[in-house]
């Protein structure tokens, strides 16, 4: 697979744990592989990419990552599994600026995400982000 490939691939992997961290990162990214035309290019992407993987999230960008996600199924999701994913969602207003990924009121988010809105209203594209994994 050559480079350019294997960065649409791991970028369309990381997208949602990239703006978790901060939207600046997701947008940054976003504008690179626009402007991207060489295959230097799309390996500068994918070291950026690895080096994000590092990074903490953010409260800020956790919550507008939560809500994007949210938009997959607000159409088809019962009024339950919406009061659910809000309530959800209050919660995380406890976490730290900064956080990794098993802290618990996030994780306890994603895996609604996951394991009840996923598995009730398939998204294919979503299935394969890293941030539900």
């Amino acid at each position: 697979m050559d480079t350019r490939k294997k960065a649409e691939k791991k970028w369309a992997q990381q997208k949602y744990e990239v703006m978790a961290k901060s939207y600046r990162y997701y947008s940054g990214i976003r504008d690179r592989f626009r402007k991207a035309k060489e295959e230097e290019d799309y390996a500068a992407i994918l070291e950026e990419l690895k080096e994000l993987e590092q990074v903490p999230y953010t409260k800020k960008g956790f919550n507008n990552t939560s809500q994007h996600l949210w938009g997959y199924f607000k159409r088809g999701a019962t009024q339950e599994e919406k009061d659910e994913f809000f309530e959800r969602l209050e919660n995380c207003s406890s976490l730290p600026d900064e956080f990794d990924k098993g802290e618990a009121a996030a994780e306890h988010l994603l895996n609604y995400i996951k394991k009840t809105l996923l598995a009730s209203h398939p998204q294919p594209y979503l299935s394969q982000s890293s941030i539900l994994k």
